[in-house]
């Protein structure tokens, strides 16, 4: 199993550190544990696609405003393209649902009506 998919299973595994949810057009941006910037995004190819920001210093909210990605380098593309396992597409696919999902506050809505 590659890296990646342990830290995306990680992710998942601990989903209440995925925080500061924000939808650019096409891309989710996020913090994991409260420090390093992520966002994921589906393209029209059907793969899955994260990115990791290690040494940026923009915000969350000026990586989800970038317009001209050509000219930042400061982050790492992982996708399931390169990655061909069926565990990958299913990590990306699950952590893709659960960062979508934060916008929304879906855990939250969800958790009462399980509650009730």
């Amino acid at each position: 199993m590659s890296k990646i998919v342990q830290v995306i299973n990680a992710m998942i595994s601990n989903k209440e550190k995925i925080t500061n949810v924000l939808k650019d057009k096409k891309e989710y941006f996020f913090l994991y544990n409260k420090k390093h910037k992520w966002s994921i995004a589906t393209g029209s190819d059907n793969y899955y696609y994260v990115h990791f920001y290690p040494t940026s210093n923009l915000t969350l909210e000026e990586l989800a405003a970038l317009d001209n990605w050509n000219d930042f380098e400061e982050y790492i593309t992982y996708t399931t393209k390169d990655i061909k396992t069926q565990e990958s597409d299913e990590s990306f696919t699950e952590l893709y649902q659960i960062v979508s999902s934060k916008i929304y506050g879906l855990d939250d809505i969800f958790n009462e009506i399980i509650n009730e």
